[in-house]
């Protein structure tokens, strides 16, 4: 909690002024018994008209000035709840742009989604609370205290024994609740993580008719939520019973003490009222920072959970920030002993890999699943980092690259083709923002998508829904090798790019980078995909178990030869040669 009260620095007016207005509001209602009780033992004692409507007018006008203190209390304290949510998730969201592919897969989307929302959304109500209460509430018990005192010192005996059972009460309650609290915002990613599953996949749950087995996954995550803020619920509202059980007992007890002391004038009626009203005013007090201590209690949960955010370091650090010269001669890629863990450990995705890759030459990356494909390229970009060996770009060493520098000359088409909401021109100008029509419509024309966009009414300002969903996966997956392509890398990386392609479009899209001249890395599990590159590394459990061209491969690579054979042979693909 601590580290995300430097946040409050932004809003130090506020942070004073708030509390202070809300400490003037709380002398104002302190004073109003002690004029009700003149009203009472003064004006209708002796039946003066005039005084009780001075007093009465009296009471108005401190009942106004508290109404303008509590606004401005409210307004400070709205001020600097929001602005401080809206700079911890600005800093949130920085933090996870700057993670590595490592962070990310750690925390999990569903888990960052319920951070930056529902998380901050406590610590914004909890700074609210207590900005309107930190003076407030203890100001009111030790003034209601002292002038209780003032009123009938016996009496107020009854004050140091109410205090410290309810102050009990409150702790042994609290103490109860506080474990729940973590566990309801685990619970609640898990909930943000089965929705978003189920959203981002309906059409496979529609297909296999899965409906029904997806409600029910979600229920019993939903359930297992709903139980542990029942448990909270059950526990928090013994609060209010307890306290005004004590409380009433204690006005009871007031009450009788005070009416005998009343009886024999050893007290006055409207002092009677005042000091109840002053018990009430002290009991109530404790019950708001009872409350506050609820709420500061469930934010500390909160609080961890966005620290882990802001404090965690990525893997991935930038140690050059000059660019970088691009060594003359030396191969456009080179692996040198690299191995690599995902978590570290001493099972590798990847190993011993060692290949060197010319300016303008195409390799070929094939293999199974979970064979290691992906993590391979995903090593160049340093979406991770070697866990031995080094890799190069242009003889220097990507580590040495910054890393804007380094990503700028690499065009990515991952895997899964996403696109953004917003115009066809805003998607394709991702990756170089100035870049002009002419050279987008050059790279649409080699991704093999310039005569659908040009068919298009809007053309490139047709309007992307969101994910993509209003063109087909074809389009979709040549737009995103289109994007990849403005602004002519030095490095193109297709994963597995072509899945959604027919096979004429495919060998087309392989011609037109040929002719680009720009040195490729096609990751595929189509053998026809990969046959004419330069050098193909055949991949099994993260090792090369295969590497030359096509004709070679067939010949000395049995893995290679199944793939190819099982591929052409069952469809009668006839590809080029």
């Amino acid at each position: 909690m601590k580290k995300l009260a430097r946040y409050l620095k932004y809003f130090k007016w506020q942070v004073i002024i708030g509390p202070l207005s809300k400490l003037l509001e709380s002398i104002t209602e302190l004073i109003v018994p002690l004029i009700m009780a003149k009203i009472i033992d003064v004006g209708i004692a002796t039946n003066n008209l005039n005084y009780i409507i001075e007093m009465g007018l009296l009471i108005v006008g401190l009942n106004i000035a508290g109404l303008i203190f509590a606004t401005i209390c409210q307004k400070c304290a709205s001020l600097t709840s929001v602005g401080v949510g809206r700079k911890i998730r600005k800093d949130m969201y920085k933090a996870v742009n700057d993670y590595s592919h490592a962070e990310i897969d750690k925390l999990g989307t569903a888990s960052f989604v319920t951070r930056i929302t529902d998380d901050v959304q406590q610590v914004e109500n909890m700074i609210g609370v207590i900005i309107r209460n930190v003076l407030r509430a203890p100001f009111l018990m030790i003034g209601a205290t002292i002038l209780a005192i003032t009123v009938n010192p016996k009496l107020s005996l009854i004050f140091f024994a109410v205090v410290p059972t309810i102050g009990a009460a409150l702790w042994i309650i609290i103490k109860m609740i506080f474990p729940y609290f973590t566990i309801m915002r685990n619970r609640l990613d898990k909930v943000s993580q089965v929705t978003r599953e189920n959203l981002s996949g309906v059409r496979v749950v529609r297909a296999f008719n899965k409906q029904e087995y997806e409600k029910n996954r979600f229920h019993t995550t939903n359930e297992q939520m709903v139980n542990t803020q029942l448990k909270v619920g059950k526990i928090a509202a013994l609060l209010n019973p307890l306290t005004f059980l004590i409380i009433d007992i204690a006005v009871i007890a007031v009450l009788y003490f005070g009416g005998i002391q009343v009886n024999i004038g050893g007290m006055k009626q409207g002092q009677l009222i005042a000091f109840v009203e002053y018990l009430l005013t002290i009991t109530i007090s404790i019950i708001v920072v009872a409350r506050i201590l609820v709420v500061v209690t469930r934010t500390t949960a909160s609080a961890k959970r966005i620290n882990a955010v802001l404090d965690s370091k990525p893997s991935v650090i930038e140690i050059n920030h000059t660019q970088v010269k691009e060594v003359i001669g030396a191969p456009i890629l080179e692996f040198k002993d690299v191995s690599f863990s995902y978590d570290n450990s001493m099972t590798f995705a990847i190993k011993n890999l060692n290949l060197q890759l010319k300016k303008g030459q195409t390799l070929g990356i094939i293999g199974g699943t979970a064979s290691g494909k992906t993590s391979v390229i995903n090593l160049i970009p340093r979406f991770y980092d070697t866990t031995l060996g080094e890799i190069l770009v242009s003889g220097t060493n990507v580590k040495e690259y910054p890393i804007k520098q380094l990503r700028t000359k690499i065009g990515i088409v991952p895997q899964k083709a996403i696109l953004f909401s917003g115009s066809l021109r805003e998607n394709l100008k991702y990756r170089k923002s100035d870049a002009t029509d002419d050279q987008i419509y050059e790279a649409l024309e080699v991704a093999q998508a310039s005569s659908f966009v040009k068919a298009w009414a809007n053309n490139l300002d047709y309007q992307i829904m969101a994910g993509g969903k209003n063109v087909s996966g074809g389009q979709m997956q040549r737009l995103t090798i289109a994007r990849a392509l403005v602004g002519k890398p030095d490095i193109l990386i297709l994963d597995d790019s072509s899945s959604s392609l027919d096979y004429t479009t495919d060998l087309n899209l392989r011609r037109a980078l040929k002719k680009l001249q720009c040195t490729t890395i096609i990751v595929s599990q189509r053998a026809s995909s990969v046959k004419n590159s330069d050098l193909i590394l055949v991949l099994e459990n993260g090792e090369v178990i295969g590497r030359g061209k096509h004709d070679s491969l067939l010949q000395n690579c049995e893995i290679y030869k199944e793939i190819y054979d099982s591929q052409t042979l069952s469809k009668g693909v006839n590809d080029e040669k």
